[in-house]
């Protein structure tokens, strides 16, 4: 005999399991909607609206660097090699030959030669140089240069002279200036150095060494 409809009706037991289930389903789906695909969101830094993002490039800075250009070189010795007699007060007191490279930018090139071994005494001052460079002929100044004064008071070239018997290095270093210097004859070797040292971008030097003879 088939059982009546009142035999298949779910027992208060049975309905409560089926409600528990729905339930935990209804849950399951609504945590699926609302979820985060895993990842963790974090709160923004205080002050800012929107996670920062990070810079695609990066910016390095450095140290000013010598112009491609400024060169000082002479035909007359190679850089610390000995300087020839013939500049020094044991020849004939010439000046040397001095060829210089140019700076892109510079206003004007200047010229000082120094003896660090006599407390930085100054041996000669050419100011008023082309920035794009020059050859500075043996005893003689370039067209459009003058020649500032030497720790002597003379617009000259002063003689290489260290005490008889001493090695001396003499440092000839070439200035950019961004500005005219104003050097003239009658620059002192202080104010020519207190010039280069405010208005100079950068510097290049040869050097050479001198004996006096015994």
């Amino acid at each position: 005999m088939a059982p009546s409809p009142a035999s298949r009706r779910p027992g208060p037991r049975r309905a409560r399991w089926a409600l528990t289930v729905a339930a935990g389903l209804a849950v399951a789906v609504l945590a699926t909607s609302c979820g985060t695909s895993g990842r963790e969101l974090r709160d923004p830094a205080p002050g800012a609206t929107a996670p920062p993002r990070r810079s695609s490039t990066t910016t390095t800075t450095t140290a000013p660097l010598t112009p491609i250009g400024l060169s000082i070189v002479s035909p007359a010795w190679a850089p610390g090699e000995p300087i020839p007699t013939t500049y020094s007060c044991d020849g004939a007191g010439e000046s040397p030959p001095i060829t210089v490279g140019g700076s892109p930018g510079a206003a004007e090139l200047v010229v000082i030669a120094t003896d660090p071994d006599a407390a930085g005494r100054v041996h000669w001052v050419v100011a008023g140089i082309d920035p794009s460079g020059a050859q500075i002929p043996a005893d003689a100044t370039p067209p459009g240069a003058v020649t500032g004064r030497n720790t002597a008071g003379d617009a000259a070239w002063e003689p290489l002279c260290p005490p008889t018997g001493e090695t001396h290095t003499y440092e000839f270093t070439l200035y950019a200036l961004a500005e005219p210097s104003g050097i003239g004859e009658s620059t002192s070797a202080e104010e020519a150095l207190g010039v280069v040292g405010a208005e100079s971008t950068s510097a290049a030097v040869l050097t050479g060494t001198y004996r006096r003879r015994g």
